[in-house]
């Protein structure tokens, strides 16, 4: 219960400046009261003793863009699918989630928006999914990655405030690409909303990266993916989204997406506190190899990659905290580090940092408790525990 007091003992807490070994958490009132290494720690009130000893105690892990997994996608518009994927992500370790949508029919894409609106507005207070995510529909087609082609769309501001007004405040992030014409009046649009403005599936020239980093931009979408690659000659969106401190940017994790070596390579040029993790997953993930739908296309998972017939990948299958521990495994990368890639970087890229993503006195204690092999132990929502490992 989030009234409860509870005491996370002896583990290895990650703080976004240091670990601190065998320390202490204490939450009261679903709130953190103190991180501490001083023996004998207690809460002003009879506690909920946890054994965290041999385990690392990060914060909540963030994933600003994920479409799905355990069978579910957030473009479902099922409340009970919404709860699965709830459940889904407790158990991998995620405490705030944005519902990604991909481009859709007008028609599904109002009513999905709806729908989500109409669930956060009921959960804002006991759920994990904190806002929603549109991935488009305003995204070059030549970028279109697996999404598919006739559900993206040219910018119409008109279109946009209807979207915008079906989310009933709950739109937190939305990926365009910014060489589209009509982009700017959208940005200005969402900015105005409280809406953060991604830049991504896109061909963009560095001059209009830089343009639309100035009218607001603060995010890439999947760094590297959906983009051109990188050319000694020709500057363009991804050497814009590298060299700018303005711009945080995403980074799937799997080691398929982006070779690890690559991700080295961006957090060593961006540092850790401008990269967030993220999984991009879809509906296929926690489950077997096998044919899915995936952002209204058919895709064939093999070896737990998903693929579309033409060979493009299409999301992924990864677990949240498989993204973790193939960054734990980075020379240079320490584990304050990589907690802020997996929570405070996404939380300050969406406005909640003040609340979450970090272990600090006064925020919310979201928490996941991860064994050595990096494998969740337990989950915590405001020191209501979601997920209970073996």
């Amino acid at each position: 219960m989030k009234n409860e007091n509870i005491l996370l003992t002896g583990g290895g807490v990650v703080t976004p400046q240091k670990m601190l070994k065998s320390s202490d958490v204490v939450i009261d009132d679903g709130i953190i009261k103190m991180v501490t290494s001083e023996e004998g720690s207690k809460p002003d009130k009879a506690a909920t003793v946890i054994d965290c000893r041999g385990k690392f105690v990060f914060p909540g892990f963030i994933d600003v863009h994920t479409h799905g997994g355990a069978g579910f996608d957030f473009k479902d518009e099922d409340e009970k699918a919404y709860d699965a994927l709830s459940a889904y992500y407790y158990r991998h370790g995620v405490t705030s989630v944005l519902a990604t949508l991909v481009p859709l029919s007008h028609e599904l894409l109002f009513l999905a928006v709806r729908k989500l609106a109409t669930y956060l507005k009921r959960h804002r207070d006991d759920s994990n999914i904190v806002g929603i995510h549109l991935e488009g529909p305003y995204i070059n087609r030549t970028m279109s990655g697996g999404n598919k082609k006739e559900y993206i769309e040219a910018p119409d501001p008109k279109e946009f405030r209807k979207v915008l007004e079906a989310g009933e405040g709950f739109i937190r992030l939305m990926t365009v690409a910014p060489e589209l014409k009509g982009i700017p009046e959208i940005i200005s649009e969402a900015r105005k909303a409280g809406v953060e403005i991604a830049l991504g599936h896109s061909n963009a020239d560095a001059p209009t990266t830089s343009d639309a980093i100035s009218l607001g931009a603060s995010q890439v979408t999947h760094l590297f993916n959906a983009m051109p690659g990188l050319h000694h000659r020709k500057t363009g969106i991804l050497s814009e989204a590298l060299l700018s401190d303005s711009l945080d940017a995403q980074i799937i994790a799997d080691g398929i997406h982006v070779n690890p070596d690559i991700i080295r390579l961006a957090v060593r040029i961006k540092s850790p506190d401008h990269i967030m993790l993220i999984t991009d997953s879809m509906r296929a993930a926690g489950l077997p190899d096998g044919e899915y739908d995936s952002a209204g296309n058919t895709v064939r998972v093999v070896d737990g990659v998903s693929r579309m017939s033409d060979g493009t990948l299409a999301g992924s299958t990864l677990p949240f905290e498989n993204g973790v521990a193939l960054v734990a495994g980075f020379k240079g990368i320490d584990l304050p580090a990589l907690s802020r890639m997996a929570s405070t970087t996404a939380a300050r890229s969406i406005g909640i940092a003040e609340q979450t993503g970090s272990l600090e006195a006064g925020k919310k204690a979201d928490i996941v408790v991860l064994d050595e092999t990096f494998k969740v132990a337990l989950t915590m929502k405001e020191g209501d525990i979601k997920f209970r490992g073996e």
